[in-house]
């Protein structure tokens, strides 16, 4: 038992260490990033577009304000079918296989599904609209808006479609599906960290910076992202220097014992 909880201690204070180093690493990348409002940007990249061309504007900033539509209009998310600038949709299966013994029987859950809207929208401050491509980034603090178990039942219909997905073999069974949804509404606090850049019709946009430093998106204000970060990076500077000595002592007894 305590070399298992001594290796359990070790990995999680390596896991704890390695996210308070990336907590860390957001925070001093928020506060060093110059927020730029929606005229400033458009003012920066005028003057690049006038004096090299089409393509030459890159700029690391952020852009603050809330969330609003492109001029295709708003979503309508798959499950919750909620009005909403960007949704990720999350389908799970929890299923049930058969052991070795008779009456063995073991559940287990796999996702099936994971997707993430890619629609450019635009961030609004009080001098105007930005457009963001979040791309397949995942965006932080986004209201969960749908969370239902569907049970299975063969010969109904699976959830968005799915397709070749067992129900019932020889050793598993279908047990259900886990639907999960998160949206940004229209009108939501949003912040983003990025690179502005011409996008592919030659229009400025906030996208993944293409130099690899961090693509932040959050539907809450900067203030409300950095006081999360900072809870964040206490809690895992206590897990990591707590948990990894702690481990260390215990796998050290277990072996001298």
């Amino acid at each position: 038992m305590i070399p298992f909880l001594g290796i359990f201690l070790v990995g999680l204070g390596v896991v704890s260490a390695f996210q308070l180093l990336r907590a860390r690493k957001r925070v001093h990348t928020m506060i060093t990033t110059e927020t730029l409002s929606a005229r400033e940007l458009a003012q920066l990249h005028r003057a690049a577009t006038d004096a090299v061309g089409p393509g030459a504007f890159r700029q690391i900033a952020e852009v603050a304000g809330v969330a609003r539509p492109s001029a295709a209009g708003p979503l309508t998310s798959d499950l919750s079918r909620t009005e909403c600038v960007w949704y990720r949709t999350r389908i799970t299966r929890r299923f049930e296989t058969r052991g070795n013994r008779a009456n063995q029987r073991r559940r287990r859950s796999e996702v099936v599904s994971d997707f993430l809207s890619p629609t450019p929208f635009l961030v609004e401050d009080a001098s105007g609209r930005t457009a963001v491509l979040p791309g397949d980034r995942m965006i932080d603090h986004a209201p969960k808006t749908h969370d239902r178990f569907e049970v299975y039942r063969p010969g109904h219909n699976k959830p968005l479609g799915l397709l070749d997905i067992p129900g019932i073999t020889r050793n598993e069974r279908t047990l259900g599906f886990q639907q999960e949804e998160w949206t940004v509404a229209v009108g939501s606090r949003f912040y983003a960290r990025g690179e502005a850049r011409d996008d592919e019709r030659g229009e400025l946009a906030v996208a993944a910076p293409e130099d690899g430093s961090p693509f932040l998106l959050a539907a809450v204000s900067e203030q409300d992202l950095l006081a999360s970060e900072r809870r964040k990076a206490a809690l895992f500077r206590v897990l990591s220097f707590a948990c990894t000595p702690i481990g260390a002592v215990l796998l050290t007894l277990a072996y001298a014992l």
